[in-house]
């Protein structure tokens, strides 16, 4: 034992020595006998204690005894011993280590008998020792804020003096209360991590203990330190722009942290991470509250921001905003593109199907379609099949590449997957259309007549390899060349187009059909018939002849012509009395060739022929059967009786103009006055033949078997048969003669004259006899002019 736990025992020796000796030599009292002494002991610690140690004395009374209570004395010196505090009736007494509790210490029993207490002796002494504790350590807060934000990780270190061995620390919070125990010691002081709360604030000591006399021995605490915790000002909030559920691979995120209002910032901050995690901070951009990331796997965060405001002796730093990911994922696999038909070239106008087919697993959504680059369409659903018309830029050929895309829903997003590889096709120019033309251009057609089809194909890039015509739709033979002779029939009617083919890269391509152009065929009109007056084809030399030419059907417009000995007659000519009759309104189906007075060049072949508008073409009929006609001279005198032969015809001639003169009708057409004039010096000319002959009467009259005269029947040949006429003003129905003058004033009054409305059928032309006087005139002779024909 050490010299200075020794001094003290040795003084407690000498002391115990003279209280021996003085006992001895007291008188003896008339008290009871005091008890037999207790034992007091330390149990197994040793006398020596260290400040703020605690040790325990425990007193026993000997076994047997009857004990009431127990008393703790400490001694000081030669001093009366000071009793202790003990609980009634306990035999242990707990004390703290401290400089005044150094000394030695008893303990005595005492029972109660017949109300007198009677005491034990004195146990043995047992002597404690107090010693200083060793220095005290240090203890800090990091980081040395006057307060901490709730959440906050704050360290404390506690460090000891330096060139001691230590066994360990303790870290005590309120009330002494440990809290943590470090061991073993580390080297440079013990470090406790604690996480600022409300709870946790308070006061916080250390201590650390070293092993002397094979006991630990406790260090001294340390200064306390002051935990302060208050709340961080309110948490911010983060978000994305654009808020998708997924990015891809180089797409930029922002990131924007935006604190509550009423809060005076002074900075943001931007963790990749949390804090605790050990994250990354991230600078904002000139200080702003807004982050560019450029997405990337790897990249995927978690990210969180805070910010800071101004407070008493330090900066506060919000709570952290709620964190937020940033999910990265590749895009899905490239489709495919294919083209139906699939074609080294196109021309331009031609559809294609472009068809885009993801890969096996997909699960596509939508498709896009893409042409150089650019889109030009979407479809909704799992089938990607596009029908586009190819074009080309104006007169160049073109070359057009497409590809195609779909998108997937990854995560609520939807994502488009790589472009799948371009198909390039080259456009060429569309085949121009040619043009069709016939040759000779006629509204109307023939039957017999030669038309060539030619198609016309316009200067290009293309070479024809061949030709084709089409009627009404139906391919006709190919023609070698670019012309198609036809000899026309009607079955050749129809609507022709043409078109030509050409080559190109190992393609048969033909051009579009040139626009319609019709063909019309038609048979030539219906011949004619020629018919004659007088009908014996045989007149005598300048008697009038008269030639008809009758058009089967009922044509609107019709143009006639005559031809004698094969050539045409022109009437009118210079020098010419020749003229021809047509109707003026209604059908155009006759015309009468009239010779005023026949001559010897009027013998010869007569025929005649029309021409009808058709389409807007004069189409010319096949000629009349030809009729031979004579012309002979006077062999004799002008006969004075019925039947004579020139005279009679003359006459004869006369009645049938001065009847058709009588014979108006609305529906005929009018001829000009010019003609009635012709006709009024034709008849003037026969009254003057007429007069010369003196003293004949010619009297076209026979006498019936009863007596009554009969007109004697003259067959005057064909003509167009007319209709039965009304009444007229000035005669009486049943053929009446005219009145007085009236015949003059139908010649000569210059009024139009009407051909009537003339049935296609035909009859012999009859006249009822009429008697001519000689005289003066032969309209003011005549007793009856014209009775109607029997027709």
């Amino acid at each position: 034992m050490e010299l200075t736990g020794l001094l003290p025992v040795l003084a407690w020796l000498q002391i115990l020595t003279r209280l021996v000796s003085s006992e001895g030599t007291e008188e003896p009292s008339s008290s009871p006998d005091p008890l037999p002494p207790p034992t007091l002991s330390l149990g197994s610690q040793g006398p020596v204690y260290y400040q703020g140690e605690r040790f325990c004395l425990t007193c026993s009374a000997p076994s047997g005894e009857a004990v009431t209570g127990y008393r703790f004395y400490r001694r000081r010196g030669d001093q009366t011993p000071e009793e202790l505090q003990s609980a009634p009736g306990a035999s242990r007494l707990e004390l703290r280590a401290e400089t005044g509790n150094q000394g030695p210490y008893t303990c005595q029993y005492w029972r109660k008998e017949s109300g007198l207490e009677i005491p034990s002796t004195e146990s043995n002494k047992v002597y404690i020792t107090v010693q200083a504790p060793p220095a005290a350590p240090t203890l800090s807060l990091h980081p040395p804020h006057p307060f901490y934000l709730h959440g906050e990780r704050v360290t404390l270190r506690c460090s000891a003096p330096g060139g001691k061995r230590l066994q360990g620390y303790r870290f005590y919070g309120e009330q002494e209360r440990l809290i943590h125990e470090e061991v073993p010691a580390p080297d440079g002081g013990a470090r406790l991590e604690i996480v600022a709360e409300m709870g946790k604030a308070g006061v916080y000591t250390c201590a650390y203990w070293t092993l002397r006399f094979g006991r630990h021995i406790l260090s001294e605490g340390s200064r306390p330190v002051s935990l302060s915790v208050q709340a961080p000002p309110p948490a911010p909030t983060l978000w994305l722009d654009p808020p998708n559920s997924v990015y891809l691979p180089g797409e930029r995120v922002n990131l924007s942290c935006l604190a509550p209002r009423a809060q005076e910032v002074t900075g943001y901050r931007l963790y990749k991470r949390q804090p605790e995690q050990g994250s990354e901070e991230l600078p904002a951009s000139r200080g702003a509250p807004r982050w560019e990331i450029l997405a990337a796997v790897g990249h995927e965060g978690p990210y969180t921001c805070r910010y800071w405001r101004r407070g008493p002796g330090r900066e506060l730093p919000s709570g952290l905003s709620q964190p937020i990911a940033i999910h990265v994922t590749d895009p899905p696999r490239r489709p495919s593109v294919s083209l139906s038909p699939d074609y080294l070239t196109y021309v331009a106008g031609e559809r294609v199907e472009i068809n885009c087919l993801a890969p096996p697993g997909a699960s596509p959504v939508e498709y896009g379609l893409y042409r150089n680059g650019e889109p030009v369409g979407s479809l909704l659903g799992d089938a990607g099949t596009w029908l586009t018309d190819l074009q080309v830029n104006g007169i160049r050929n073109a070359t057009r590449s497409f590809s195609c895309t779909y998108t997937e829903l990854i995560q609520g997003r939807a994502v488009p997957s790589y472009a799948s590889d371009p198909v390039s096709v080259s456009v060429f120019l569309a085949l121009a259309s040619p043009s069709l033309r016939l040759i000779p251009p006629l509204p109307l057609y023939v039957t017999g007549e030669t038309v060539s089809a030619e198609c016309i194909i316009p200067n290009g890039t293309y070479v024809p390899s061949a030709h084709w015509v089409l009627r009404d739709g139906e391919p006709l033979p190919e023609p070698p060349e670019p012309q198609l002779p036809l000899n026309v029939t009607p079955s050749d009617s129809g609507t022709y187009r043409c078109g030509y083919s050409t080559e190109l890269h190992g393609r048969h391509l033909r051009s579009p059909p040139s626009n319609p152009v019709p063909l019309s065929v038609t048979d030539p009109p219906p011949q004619p018939v020629l018919s004659m007056f007088p009908p014996s084809r045989v007149v005598s030399e300048g008697l009038p002849l008269l030639i008809t030419c009758m058009a089967p059907g009922n044509t609107s417009e019709r143009r006639f012509h005559f031809y004698k000995d094969g050539a045409e007659i022109i009437p009118g000519d210079t020098g010419s009395e020749i003229s021809t009759m047509e109707p003026s309104t209604g059908s155009m189906n006759f015309s009468v060739l009239s010779i005023p007075r026949a001559g010897p060049n009027n013998t010869g072949e007569f025929s005649c022929g029309y021409e009808a508008n058709m389409g807007g073409r004069w189409i010319p009929s096949p000629r009349s059967q030809a009729v031979n006609v004579t012309v002979t001279t006077w062999s004799l005198p002008i006969p004075t009786v019925a039947g004579s032969g020139g005279a009679a015809t003359a006459l004869a001639l006369l009645l049938l103009l001065i009847c058709l003169c009588r014979k108006k009708k609305a529906a005929t057409r009018r001829l000009s006055t010019s003609y009635w004039k012709s006709q009024e010096l034709r008849r003037s000319r026969i009254m003057r033949w007429s007069t010369d002959i003196s003293g004949v009467n010619i009297c076209l009259q026979q006498t019936t078997k009863g007596g009554r005269p009969q007109a004697a029947s003259q067959d005057w040949g064909l003509l167009p048969k007319l209709p039965a006429e009304r009444p007229r003003p000035g005669r009486a129905a049943g053929g009446a003669a005219p009145l007085k003058g009236q015949e003059e004033d139908d010649a000569d009054s210059g009024a139009e004259f009407e051909f009537p409305d003339i049935d296609p059928t035909y009859t012999q032309l009859t006249f009822s006899c009429s008697t001519f006087r000689q005289g003066q005139g032969l309209s003011a002779s005549l007793e009856h002019v014209c009775s109607t024909p029997d027709l």
